[in-house]
C-alpha cells in the first residue's frame, strides 16, 4: 500500500519540476536550439528507501549517473520502496517535452537533482523488506527499451518467499533457490532482457551482523541466479554502502551470518572487492593494510579447513585498453600480494598459487554506462580477488 506523506512527496516533487521549467522557458524564450528529442525515452524502476539494519539510503554517483541517463532520453523513473510490503510511489518523467535545446538541458538538470534528493529521503512504512516483490512493482513500467532497474539496498529479504532471517538461507543453493521460485511462479516477470543494477548488496548496518565475504558472495550468487532465470542480468554498482542505520523505523529481522570456521562453500569463487582490500589505484599495495589483513583473516581457518590447493586469481579493469598486457600484470601482482599476506596470517604457502587475468575473463561487465560513456564506477566492478579451489572456474 503507497504511504499518503510520501506519495504527495512525490507529486509535489513532479509539480515543483513542472513550474521551473515554464519560468525557465519563459526566461528563455529568445534561446534557439533544437526540441527534447522524444523518440528514444528509456525508463527506469527504482527499488530504494531507507530500512531499519542498513545504512541510511544515499545514492553513490554510480546510480546517479544511471538516472542522468534515463534523464537524458527524457524518460521516466517508477519508484518502490522496498519494504514488508513494498510501497509503489509512483512513476514521474525526469526528462523534459520542452521546445528549446537549452530549457531541455536545464529541464533534465533540475530534475535529477529533485529524483536524487527525493529518492535520498524516502523510508520505510511497514517492518520487514522484500526486495523481490519490489523489483517485481518496479520493473512493469519500464516500456520496450527499458533503461533497466535500479537497486539501492543490502539484498537481506526478511520476508517469505526468500527469508534470509530463516537460518540456513543465506546459504542456501542458489540453484535449489531459483527452482523454488520457478515452482511457486514468484520469479519477477518484467525483467527479460533488463539490467539491474544494485548498489550497497550485503553492506548493512544497525543490528544485522557484518556479512562474512563468502556470506556476501553467497548471496551475490542467489541474486545473481534470481536475476538470470528471470530473463536479466545483475550489474552490481561498487560503491559499498555505509554508515549507520536511520533510527525510528519499522523493524527488520536479524539475518544469522555462521562463523566463517564452519561454513565456507569452497564449491564456489570466493570473490574479494576492490573495496575491501583498497589496493592503491595501478599498484598492488594496500592504502590500509590492517583493513586487508582483516578481510582476510576471515578466510584462514576455512582456507586451513577445506585442506585442499587454492588459487588466487586477481582480475582487472579494462579503463578503455586496447591490450590486456599491462592488466593481467597489475592483477597478478594484486593476486601474489593476497597471497603473501594470508601467507603472513598463517596459511601454508603448499596451499596457495596465484594467476592473473587482467580483463580478459568470463564475469567482466561493462564499464560504460547506459549513455554508452565509460564510467569509472562502473570499471570498479571488475577490479577483484577471486579464491577457487581447486576444479572450480572464476564463474561457476
Amino acid at each position: 500500500m503507497t504511504s499518503r506523506p510520501l506519495a504527495k512527496a512525490f507529486v509535489a516533487i513532479a509539480a515543483a519540476v513542472a513550474l521551473g521549467a515554464t519560468m525557465t522557458a519563459c526566461a528563455s524564450a529568445t534561446a534557439s536550439g533544437a526540441a527534447c528529442d522524444q523518440s528514444q525515452k528509456r525508463n527506469m524502476g527504482v527499488v530504494a528507501g531507507s530500512t531499519a539494519n542498513a545504512p541510511v539510503t544515499n545514492l553513490p554517483a554510480s546510480a546517479v549517473d544511471q538516472l542522468k541517463a534515463v534523464g537524458a532520453s527524457n524518460g521516466s523513473v517508477t519508484v518502490v520502496v522496498p519494504s514488508g510490503t513494498p510501497q509503489v510511489m509512483g512513476t514521474t518523467v525526469i526528462g523534459s517535452t520542452a521546445q528549446d535545446a537549452v530549457v531541455c538541458q536545464n529541464d533534465q538538470r533540475t530534475k535529477l537533482t529533485q529524483i536524487t534528493s527525493y529518492i535520498n529521503g524516502l523510508a520505510s512504512a511497514s517492518p520487514e523488506v522484500d526486495f523481490l516483490a519490489s523489483i517485481d512493482q518496479a520493473a512493469r513500467n519500464l516500456g520496450s527499451h527499458p533503461m533497466g532497474v535500479l537497486v539501492i539496498g543490502s539484498g537481506l529479504q526478511t520476508t517469505d518467499p526468500l527469508n534470509f532471517s530463516t537460518s540456513g538461507v543465506l546459504y542456501a543453493d542458489p540453484a535449489q533457490v531459483v527452482s523454488d521460485l520457478t515452482s511457486r511462479g514468484l520469479l519477477p516477470t518484467d525483467l527479460k532482457g533488463v539490467t539491474v543494477y544494485w548498489s550497497g548488496m550485503g553492506d548493512v548496518a544497525g543490528a544485522q551482523t557484518p556479512l562474512t565475504i563468502p556470506a556476501r558472495s553467497n548471496l551475490t550468487a542467489i541474486w545473481t541466479a534470481i536475476v538470470k532465470a528471470a530473463g536479466g542480468t545483475l550489474s552490481l554498482l561498487p560503491e559499498p554502502a555505509s554508515g549507520a542505520a536511520r533510527s525510528g523505523l519499522p523493524a527488520v529481522s536479524a539475518v544469522p551470518v555462521e562463523a566463517v570456521q564452519t561454513k565456507t562453500d569452497w564449491t564456489k569463487p570466493i570473490v574479494i572487492r576492490n573495496s575491501d582490500l583498497l589496493f592503491t589505484k595501478d599498484t598492488a599495495t594496500f592504502s590500509d593494510q590492517a583493513k586487508a589483513q582483516s578481510v582476510l583473516g576471515e578466510l584462514v581457518p576455512s582456507i586451513e579447513q577445506n585442506g585442499q590447493p587454492i588459487t588466487v586469481t586477481g582480475t582487472a579493469s579494462k579503463d578503455q585498453a586496447t591490450d590486456n598486457t599491462a592488466d593481467t600484470a597489475l592483477s597478478l601482482k594484486r593476486a601474489d600480494a593476497v597471497k603473501a599476506a594470508l601467507v603472513k596470517l598463517g596459511v601454508s604457502p603448499g596451499l596457495l598459487t596465484t594467476a592473473g587475468v587482467g580483463y580478459d575473463w568470463c564475469g567482466w561487465k561493462s564499464e560504460t554506462d547506459a549513455a554508452g560513456k565509460y564510467s569509472d564506477a562502473l570499471a570498479e566492478q571488475n577490479r577483484s580477488v577471486i579464491l577457487t579451489s581447486a576444479g572450480v572456474s572464476l564463474c561457476s
